[in-house]
């Protein structure tokens, strides 16, 4: 891949790092995942494929394998001066070295920037907080549901008249693994010009609150506080979610010009609809949502999901169906694009994974490989890596500094 030759070590736990590390990871980076002895990753016990307890149940966790492909696995005591120096000796050989625990974890490690620039002078460190590395709020404790309330995203998300509400996934994590995956391609294209390492410090707030630039803007220009809506858009109408025929079947359909709403009112044979002047703009169209609405909806129930989005994409109007988790990975568009990739777990089972949404025209597809069981790249590290004689790697074991 592009980044071959890229040595990372990540110390990161759950999303944030996690996945912006495995994007890199995709593109042909070497990383390097840290996993202490005394502490299992949350993600290693979640979610277990057939929800299966028995033998080494932390080498079956979904979400484990979803984030952590492509990547090679270590564990170390950092609690240990050893094990610490050890880690020392590996970003000594590494162009980057990114973590998202809060700064004063980092500082008590030893590992701030400036502690890594007299290992390699020109290493890049990236920092991925809930709230910035500096700042009143730096030591606080982060998860996805804090962050994306304190981004402001959450309290303009919901229904009408309804209180605010928090998205199923940690949003936060994914908009700060996006950003995160940007400056250090610019970090690396810095040092590549310049000789000179870099210090990233992300916000996870603040790259969610960079997702909502029109509720801020509309606040600072017009002093508007901007309120949950549903489904509905302020600009666009009809906009919704509309029941089909079958079980919890929907299809989503946003019109965005008038012309797509004559498209519409002729696609499902209201003409009357496309001929009313109380319908013909967008305001008048929000005006009478709930009207617009029921009449969309008696066309749709008729229709199964996919039927709907097909009849409407064709006559010129934005729709695709609303799928489930299970349907996902039997769309004919993700599966005939090489959405997914098969891994073969610990259990020696093939499972359909999430790859990449994007890929090089021409290029060859990225190699695509399991997240590693605990510990399994242990001996090609410290051995093949940083030098360790046998000997060495089994003190290390003995002493407990590694599993």
């Amino acid at each position: 891949g592009p980044l071959e030759g890229v040595r990372i070590v990540e110390m990161g736990q759950l999303i944030a790092i996690p996945s912006a590390m495995k994007w890199l990871a995709d593109m042909g980076a070497q990383v390097i995942r840290l996993e202490s002895v005394q502490r299992l990753e949350s993600y290693r016990t979640d979610s277990l494929y057939h929800n299966d307890v028995d033998g080494e149940f932390w080498n079956r966790g979904a979400n484990f394998y979803e984030q952590n492909r492509n990547k090679l696995g270590l564990t170390l005591d950092l609690s240990r001066d050893q094990g610490r120096q050890v880690l020392r000796d590996l970003i000594a050989v590494a162009d980057v070295f990114a973590e998202n625990f809060t700064p004063r974890v980092i500082r008590n490690f030893g590992l701030e920037y400036e502690d890594l620039r007299k290992i390699r002078p020109d290493i890049i460190m990236v920092s991925s907080t809930g709230y910035g590395f500096d700042g009143p709020w730096a030591n606080f404790g982060a998860t996805g549901p804090a962050t994306e309330g304190a981004a402001g995203l959450a309290y303009i998300t919901g229904y009408r008249d309804g209180g605010p509400v928090m998205s199923e996934i940690p949003f936060t994590d994914y908009t700060a693994g996006e950003h995160t995956v940007a400056a250090v391609m610019l970090a690396l294209m810095h040092r590549l010009n310049t000789g000179q390492g870099q210090f990233i410090d992300v916000s996870q707030t603040q790259t969610c609150s960079a997702t909502i630039p029109e509720a801020l803007l509309d606040y600072q220009m017009n002093d508007r506080v901007s309120d949950p809506m549903g489904n509905a858009d302020s600009r666009h109408a009809p906009h919704n979610a509309y029941p089909c025929k079958g079980s919890d079947r929907w299809v989503a359909i946003a019109v965005t010009s008038d012309e797509e709403w004559c498209a519409l009112c002729v696609a499902i044979g209201r003409d009357d609809l496309m001929h009313d002047a109380t319908l013909a703009d967008a305001q008048g169209r929000r005006e009478q949502h709930s009207r617009v609405d029921d009449a969309i909806g008696e066309w749709t129930r008729l229709h199964e999901d996919y039927e709907a989005m097909h009849v409407l994409q064709e006559a010129g109007v934005p729709a695709a169906p609303y799928l489930s988790p299970e349907r996902v990975f039997t769309d004919p568009q993700l599966r005939e694009g090489g959405f997914f990739s098969t891994h073969t777990a610990s259990d020696g089972e093939p499972h359909d994974l999430p790859a990449l949404g994007w890929r090089f025209d021409g290029g060859p597809a990225p190699r695509i490989t399991a997240a590693p069981v605990l510990g399994q790249h242990n001996g090609y590290v410290y051995g093949e890596l940083l030098g360790l004689s046998r000997g060495e790697v089994a003190q290390l074991v003995d002493e407990q500094i590694i599993y």
